[in-house]
This record gives C-alpha cells, structure tokens and sequence, in this order.
C-alpha cells in the first residue's frame, strides 16, 4: 500500500466509523422510545383493568354486606313509577325524553342490622335525558335499551354502592394487600414482570395512605396515572399511580437478545476499524524503516565499492602495478572492503534465518571470561584509534558457561561496535561480568548520547535506528540489537537496557549457568 494513500483510507474509514456509529445510536434511541411506549400502553391497560376489578371487588362487597338486594330490587321492578315527558326543543324534528325513577315506591329498604334503611333513590337525575326523532302522528316508544338502563337492577345496585361509598374515606374502600395482588397479576398478565410501587392520590392530587415503601421512594421517577373512583356526575374522585424503578433494566432485560445483537455489530466493526488503522500504521511504519534500512544499506555499500573502484584503478596504473608494496596495500584495501561488504550481507542473511526459527545454537561448556578478553583484545584498537579506553572488570567467580561461542562472541561485537558508534566524543567502554542466583552477567557501559526513554523497548526491533538529526551521521542496517536480542532469548536468557539521554548507555545481558 502506498504510504501517501494511507492518510486519505484512514479519514474516510474514520469518518465511515463516526457515520455507523451515530446511525446506530440513533436506531437504538427510536427503538429504545418504541420500547418505552409499549411499555406505557400495557401499564395503562393494566392500570384500567385493575381500575375496573376493584370496582367490581367493592360491589361484590356490598352484594356480600347486603344479601338479596338485588333480588329485591328485581321483585318490585313492577313498582315504581315512570315519567315520561316529551318536550319539542329547536329543532322541529328532535324531541327529549325525561324520566326519572322511584325504585321501591312506599317501601324501605334495610341496609344495616340497626334499622337503617333507604326509602327512595332516584337514577339518573338529571342525565336521564334521551334525545329522539319527534313524530307527533304517532306516540314515542323507548328502545329496549333505554328501558333496561331505567329499570336494571343491578345498575340500581352499582349506583347504590357508588351513592353510599363516594363518601367514604379511601382506606375502607381500598384494601392494600388486595390492590397490590389486583396490580401484580394484570402487570403480568400484560406481560410486565418489573419491581413496581403504587400509591393513590386523591382529588387534589395529595397522596394518601394507601402506598407502599417503593412508591415513597421513587414517587420523583415517571409516573402513570388512572382513574381510580368516580362520583355520580363521573368526575374523578380518586387517583391510582404507578412506579417502576427498574423500567431500564426492565426494558433491557427483555429485549436482550436485540441489544446484545447490536452493542456486539458495534465492538466488531470498531475492533475491526481499531485493528485495520493500527495495521496501516504498522506497514507505514515497516515501509518508512525499509526504506531507511535500504537507505542505509546503499550508503554502507557506496563507501567500500567506491573504495574498491579506485584500489582497482589504482591497481591498473602501470606505476603501482610494478611497486610491490603498492600493490600489496591496494589489495589488502580490496579485500578489507570486500569482508565489509560480505560482514554487512550475512548479517541481513542471520537476521533472516533467526526470523524463520533456521538457527541452531551449538552449545558447548565455554570460558566465557577468556571470551570477552580475546573480543576485547581486538575491539579495543579500534577504540583506541579514537582516543577512547575500554575497561574489564571481571568480578564473576564462576565463569564456564554453556554458550554458542560464535554467535555470543558476534552479540558482544554488536554491542561494543554500538557503544563505540554512539560515543560521539572519546568513547568511554567499560565490560562488567559478576554472578548472580543462576545467572551469569555481562554488562556493557558507555558514555555516550544514550536514548530517549520511550525508546528503550523499539531498539531491540528490526530495522529501528534512533533518530539522530541525520539518519546517514551514525553507520548501521538497525539490525544489531534485533539480532543480540534473539541469540540470548535462544540461551534463555535476557537483555536488559538502561540508558538516560546525553549520559550513556548501559546492555546488561543474563545467560543461565545451568
């Protein structure tokens, strides 16, 4: 992928992201409304259902209280009078029907074991009213339905019951064990399961003492309202109220599956967008460190076959062709350079084959005090030529350890050759061994430009090269510390790093005694 193009893929696919996500937040926030409405209409379907039962609970009441009084009322239908009056309004062709009831004419009724009794109760008052076609050649006859509403007799016990309890205070018309279980089961049975609390406020819409502890607690949570009681003109005597403190959960609850559904579509396309951006920043960057690492290949290549082009034009003049000396100089610098080229390639080559797991270790019981001395030995002319010093301090008493002396002896150049490199004044190297509980320690310090500390871990990545202002000042493919890293985790051991910037550097490496 080219690196100019990511940038552009990255801010359409963010703001692809930002568009489904809002998508589906709105979605969810229309579904969660529809949920809330549904949830509302079968409250209030339970609310009215419940409204009626107690209604009905408080007549069967009074049938109980009043035994035979309905029978009562059927026995002397035949008694009392009905008035009817027919009376022309404005309009010429409309006439009302008035009529009024005596339900037991000159008879009493008993309604208690005191003596008390009711004499005469009239219905319908003044909403005994019935508007009808006028026809004056012919008389007006009620319809059976005007007849039944005049003279039923268990309507007459439902507006006694209503006439005597309308006064009554709530708590001796309402019983709260019996409303609670009214409630719960047509909640239920309108297929709502949630922890509720009800209460029941009275005309001035003052809460009366018919509650429960719920709904004192959370009365400042959305209620739902219902007619309760009702006078003889209809109007609204009492109120029930509802509270559900778990509506949330509740809701959530029982569309689970769908919510689940979504939030898990969410986290997939998300940890996709995550993963695909974080993807794309890793080839960018694989790209950017290639390119620098051929950069850098073609830099150490130019030097050494430049070196080698004049050694060979040089070799080709005819006058130090017959100087012996000359020649022999001129091929030692070929061949010096040659080796520099052929050292940079197999280093690319043993970076591969440690990727590919093709590197086999050839252990054997080592000196590895006499080791570093004999790799110190040599490395320290080239210090030397600097003006620099490299220092042994071997204070490890055990000392034989079972190493690969050729790839070991390459990781400790490794490190030498950048503690050298990354002095830019007289390097100052100093080699530490000791021991430690089952481990044999090498460290190796310098004085150097040291490192940055969000830096410390990307060194040991292939390719990386700490940034120096110019990345040709200090020569390197950022393959060395990749490559010490992996031949000490195939000892089983470890490197550990410590470095503070314009201060130096300090690679301790662990390898296991046993």
């Amino acid at each position: 992928m080219n690196n100019k193009f990511i940038p552009i893929i990255s801010v359409f696919m963010t703001i692809s992201l930002v568009v489904f996500v809002s998508l589906q937040f709105y979605w969810l926030k229309e579904y969660y409304t529809a949920l809330e409405q549904d949830f509302s209409n079968k409250v209030y379907t339970a609310l009215e259902s419940s409204s009626k039962k107690i209604e009905e609970l408080e007549i069967q009441k009074y049938n109980e209280k009043f035994k035979n009084f309905d029978k009562t009322l059927a026995n002397n239908a035949k008694s009392p009078t009905l008035f009817q009056i027919q009376q022309t309004q404005d309009s010429a062709n409309k006439t009302t029907l008035t009529f009024n009831k005596t339900i037991i004419e000159k008879q009493n009724i008993p309604i208690s074991k005191k003596g008390d009794s009711i004499t005469k109760i009239k219905l319908y008052k003044d909403e005994g009213l019935y508007s009808i076609k006028k026809n004056e050649s012919t008389p007006q006859i009620i319809s059976s339905v005007q007849s039944q509403d005049i003279s039923s007799g268990q309507f007459t016990l439902t507006e006694f019951a209503k006439f005597n309890a309308s006064n009554l205070p709530i708590n001796q018309r309402v019983n709260p064990k019996m409303l609670d279980s009214v409630l719960a089961k047509e909640l239920k049975n309108n297929g709502i399961n949630s922890k509720f609390g009800y209460g029941i406020l009275d005309k001035n819409n003052k809460l009366t003492q018919i509650s429960n502890n719920t709904y004192l607690d959370q009365r400042d949570k959305t209620n739902y309202n219902f007619p309760l009681f009702t006078d003889d003109k209809d109007r609204t005597l009492f109120t029930l109220s509802l509270v559900f403190p778990r509506k949330d959960a509740s809701l959530a609850m029982n569309n689970l599956p769908m919510l689940l559904g979504t939030f898990m579509s969410l986290l997939t396309i998300l940890g996709i967008y995550i993963i695909s951006i974080n993807y794309m920043m890793k080839q960018k960057k694989i790209s950017e460190v290639k390119t620098d690492f051929i950069n850098n290949m073609s830099h150490e290549f130019k030097t050494p076959l430049a070196t080698i082009s004049v050694a060979t034009d040089a070799l080709a003049n005819d006058k130090i062709s017959t100087n012996p000396e000359k020649v022999k100089y001129y091929s030692q610098l070929i061949k010096q350079e040659n080796l520099r080229m052929k050292k940079q390639v197999e280093n690319v080559l043993n970076m591969s084959k440690l990727e590919r797991n093709e590197v086999k270790l050839f252990l054997k019981e080592t000196n590895v005090r006499e080791l570093i001395k004999q790799i110190s030995q040599s490395f320290r002319l080239i210090v030397e030529e600097r003006g620099g010093t490299l220092t042994e301090e071997f204070k490890a008493e055990h000392y034989n350890v079972k190493v690969d002396e050729f790839h070991l002896s390459n990781a400790l150049v490794n490190l030498l050759d950048n503690a050298n490199k990354y002095s830019p004044e007289t390097p100052e190297i100093r080699i530490t061994t000791r021991n430690e509980p089952g481990f044999y320690v090498i460290a190796i310090s310098d004085k150097g430009m040291g490192m940055e500390q969000h830096n410390r871990t990307k060194i040991f990545e292939k390719f990386f090269r700490e940034e120096t202002g110019n990345i040709h000042n200090v020569k390197g493919q950022g393959l060395g510390l990749s490559y010490v890293k992996k031949i000490v985790e195939l000892h089983h051991g470890q490197v550990i790093v410590e470095s503070e910037k314009d201060k130096g550097s300090t690679f301790t490496i662990k390898l296991p005694m046993k």
